[in-house]
């Protein structure tokens, strides 16, 4: 996975100058600047506090921000709740709480937004979440309701449940780190495959295994900005940046 080339690849998300303070004077983002091309799987890494969370959030609008820009595919986040609602209908994200309606069937979870947003035929979007169900390995619990699921299948759900809306990005804000840990292989192996199989992804995340095997490209941030955006073996085993091995020394 590590060995595809960004450059011969569209750009599908472009951040320019990203600022960010919150309103007790906070700078979370000092002028961060990322480009991420289709087909490419981006892992950011970084100490607690660095801006990780926050940067990948505004990719959505989850999080504002007050300079710079930010592009998706062509639409810039903006003020305009249009350009919004379009962008959000095109990037999934996963969180690291799973954020599944408790209330709801895992089937009838996956099924919601496609019918409520894209206005799309429920019997179609059953089906096409069923077969979803079966490609992340949980084919077999359709019917029963979050709370009677491990954090690992919960998390599979969620998902499936991002990828029903057949999005062109996928965001995964350190989506391992709330699960135990005999868990965390299987979410991974589901993320691993959908890389394989050329999803675009943005991924926060600890999981060295994970981004050595299968980033593009490795991102560290410190203190709201970019230090250092290198290949994977270059990242861990030739750092350029003092931050960046300081990092991998304290990480282990």
């Amino acid at each position: 996975m590590a060995s595809r080339n960004p450059a011969v690849m569209d750009p599908i998300l472009e951040a320019r100058g990203v600022q960010k303070w919150y309103p007790n004077g906070y700078h979370a983002l000092r002028g961060v600047d990322l480009t991420v091309h289709r087909g490419e799987v981006v892992v950011i890494m970084g100490p607690s506090g660095s801006g990780k969370s926050t940067f990948i959030r505004t990719f959505n609008a989850l999080e504002d921000f007050q300079q710079g820009s930010i592009t998706i595919d062509g639409l810039s986040i903006n003020e305009d709740t249009r350009n919004i609602e379009a962008i959000r209908r095109e990037v999934g994200m996963v969180f690291q709480q799973f954020n599944l309606f408790p209330h709801l069937s895992v089937l009838d979870n996956l099924t919601l937004a496609p019918v409520l947003v894209r206005k799309r035929a429920k019997a179609q979007v059953e089906r096409e979440a069923l077969e979803l169900l079966e490609r992340v390995g949980i084919g077999e619990q359709a019917h029963k309701f979050p709370g009677q699921l491990s954090g690992g299948q919960q998390q599979r759900v969620a998902i499936a449940r991002s990828l029903c809306m057949e999005p062109r990005l996928m965001l995964f804000d350190e989506p391992t780190s709330a699960l135990d840990p005999e868990m965390v292989q299987e979410v991974l192996e589901v993320m691993q495959e959908l890389a394989a199989d050329g999803m675009t992804m943005v991924v926060v995340t600890h999981e060295v295994r994970f981004a050595r095997n299968v980033a593009s490209r490795v991102v560290l941030m410190a203190e709201g900005e970019v230090v250092e955006i290198a290949p994977p073996e270059q990242f861990f085993t030739a750092p350029s940046h003092p931050r960046t091995q300081q990092f991998l020394q304290q990480i282990g």
